[in-house]
């Protein structure tokens, strides 16, 4: 648990248990380390918080549709986090023990919580919303304070911010060479053109006559990687205190790490209305595919109705109750509601812009009682057993990498509320995220590092084993392509790939272009030419860029929403291959995955709207079963 302390496990030395998920690659032999490949691609789908091995286990097996089936796909849960113990749970009291009945005791505490605060709305849903909100955050910081006074130096929330976790990833990539090295077998058993060539030389070089990446195979005792959003800061943070051990490591979704330690992160949101406007263009575009077009609208027609919807629910929330005899439990939807969604949506165009055509008719027409799940505790009658249960691991991580501790009163936050509203009229939303860290005071430890080890401090260009590739969105609702350009410029001979999209992260959309450079990097260590920026302005200047081959309402390989089918084109005429078109599929069900994994950890689990977005968690699942016709679980 802490690096400053022996490796041994006692009372006064304990221990955190990393969660792995691996997806082996093609021709593996059990029992056989060596049939392994050298390096095995870690993943993190984000948060902070985000389960790495639900990642894997789930979408494993696309990713490797996508770079290569040559690659072991290894997703872990960071600390705190899912399936890694001890887990940050400031709702669990250690006399409950960590058997089902504690675990049940822990999320009725939670659910109860998440819902005696929906009344409160946004942040600017009332005046006295933001006070309301605050004194929550200050609640939740004093009561994973007294968490970590009964744990003491075995304490969780002590040692799970990012710097700990980036050594963890080190630990992991020394223990799969231990591991492979452990065999007695000399002679690789799997098929030869399916594996990496062994170690040859180190660091890769820059040929200066065309601007490209000589490319350098071995990755063997180093990380390779591929981080989404919180994951880049994350990798960033990897880089900046191992610089040697870097493999090969694609950031996707860029993460602003001077930007990130910051009280609150303020110019986030600089692409996000940006985005939304395009909904209109789209489902203008789209016609009757689109749920929410009327005959003879044009764009400013879709918009008024959307107004007007808005408008309704904040006179007066929308009451919901379910048609099924098995849940007697009203709901109200409140604009609220339907602005967390909108914003949730803007990760995702291609993939949610539909679903939230169809809400909005749905509210438009009254109709909401048919397509709403309203939101119920999960039945208790008999013990619930989860494989992954509700954690404070987003916040515990988010909280303790802050530099600058948040602290302030309410006018102050305030006053931060309108500068972030100046950007994006998304600050009512996205400042509910940021003010969960006001008033926390758990002293976060770090691994043996230097102060400067940190990616915010560490002066640039950081020249690391192998050059990083950056991926990112033109337009991204929270990561905004100047951040991925800023960090792109921290490290020696990193590249970048611009994909002409809107969304959060490459995965998006669909661009078999991006793919070409993600299987590039991987699997022949070949970047694209670093980025030459203008002198007078760093953000502009030439670097790669990438088409998508997807659009709202066009979507590759299937439905263009859960609820639409509708109006539906795909883009699969423009792939020439089987190989492409494999890829490209790959692509699809890895933006499904991403998308819905990335933003249910933003809305909770008893927004009674949830379900548009990302569908019924599996923790809150409906049965149509009642508790006497149930048996234990």
């Amino acid at each position: 648990m802490d690096y400053h302390r022996p490796l041994n496990e006692s009372v006064d030395n304990p221990k955190v248990h990393i969660a792995l998920a691996m997806v082996p690659g093609v021709n593996r032999t059990a029992g056989d380390p060596a049939s392994y490949s050298e390096s095995p691609m870690l993943v993190n789908p984000g948060g902070p918080g985000g389960s790495g091995a639900t990642f894997a286990l789930y979408a494993g097996g696309l990713l490797q549709g996508l770079v290569g089936d040559h690659h072991d796909i290894i997703g872990f849960d960071p600390r705190g986090v899912g399936a890694t113990t001890p887990v940050a749970n400031c709702f669990a009291a250690p006399d409950d023990g960590m058997g089902l009945d504690g675990h049940n005791v822990a999320l009725i505490n939670r659910l109860s919580w998440i819902l005696s605060g929906h009344e409160v709305g946004l942040i600017n849903s009332s005046n006295v919303a933001l006070g309301k909100i605050d004194v929550r955050a200050r609640a939740m910081a004093r009561l994973c304070k007294k968490s970590d006074n009964q744990e003491g130096e075995a304490s969780i929330f002590r040692y799970a911010n990012t710097a700990n976790v980036a050594r963890d990833m080190l630990s992991i990539v020394h223990a799969w060479d231990e591991w492979r090295s452990s065999s007695s077998a000399t002679v690789p058993h799997a098929d030869e053109s399916q594996r990496e060539p062994e170690a040859v030389d180190s660091a890769a070089r820059l040929d200066q006559g065309t601007g490209m990446v000589e490319p350098t195979r071995s990755t063997k005792g180093k990380l390779v990687y591929w981080g989404f959003s919180y994951g880049t800061l994350l990798g960033a943070t990897f880089a900046s205190m191992f610089p040697d051990a870097v493999g090969r490591l694609i950031l996707d979704g860029v993460v602003d790490a001077d930007h990130y330690v910051e009280p609150t992160w303020v110019d986030s949101l600089i692409d996000a209305d940006a985005i939304w406007e395009e909904f209109f263009v789209y489902c203008h575009k789209a016609g009757q595919g689109c749920r929410l077009f009327r005959p003879g609208d044009d764009v400013e027609d879709i918009k008024r109705r959307f107004h007007d919807i808005m408008t309704r629910l904040q006179k007066q929330p929308e009451i919901v109750i379910s048609p099924r005899s098995d849940e007697n439990v009203p709901a109200l939807v409140t604009a609220g509601d339907v602005k967390m969604v909108l914003f949730l949506s803007l990760y995702s165009p291609v993939a949610a812009f539909p679903a939230i055509a169809n809400l909005l008719d749905v509210i438009f027409e009254g109709r909401l009682n048919q397509s709403t799940v309203p939101p119920v505790f999960p039945r208790l009658c008999h013990s619930l057993n989860l494989p992954v249960w509700p954690d404070d691991a987003q916040m515990t991580i988010m909280c303790s990498d802050k530099r600058y501790k948040l602290n302030e009163d309410v006018p102050a936050l305030q006053e931060r509320f309108e500068k972030m509203a100046s950007y994006s009229s998304f600050a009512d939303v996205w400042m509910g995220v940021n003010i969960g860290c006001d008033g926390w005071d758990i002293e976060a430890k770090d691994p043996p590092m230097r102060w400067g080890d940190h990616p915010a401090h560490k002066p640039a260009p950081i020249d690391t084993n192998f050059p990083i590739l950056f991926l990112s969105n033109r337009r991204d609702p929270v990561t905004p392509l100047h951040a991925a350009l800023k960090m792109t410029r921290k490290f020696a001979g990193a590249s970048i790939v611009e994909q002409v999209s809107d969304g959060h992260c490459s995965l998006s959309c669909v661009s078999l272009c991006t793919a070409r450079h993600v299987r590039a990097y991987f699997n022949d260590g070949v970047l694209p030419p670093p980025p030459r920026f203008d002198s007078g302005d760093k953000d502009k200047g030439e670097w790669t860029t990438c088409e998508c081959d997807e659009k709202p309402w066009s979507s590759f390989g299937g439905r263009a929403g859960r609820a639409e089918q509708d109006g539906l084109t795909t883009a699969a005429d423009d792939a020439h291959t089987l190989e492409e078109l494999e890829i490209m599929a790959s692509y699809h069900g890895l933006r499904n995955h991403f998308v819905s994994q990335a933003t249910s950890r933003l809305v909770d689990e008893l927004n009674p709207l949830r379900s548009f977005i990302v569908g019924t968690p599996p923790q809150l699942s409906r049965e149509s079963q009642t508790c006497s016709q149930r048996g234990p679980n």
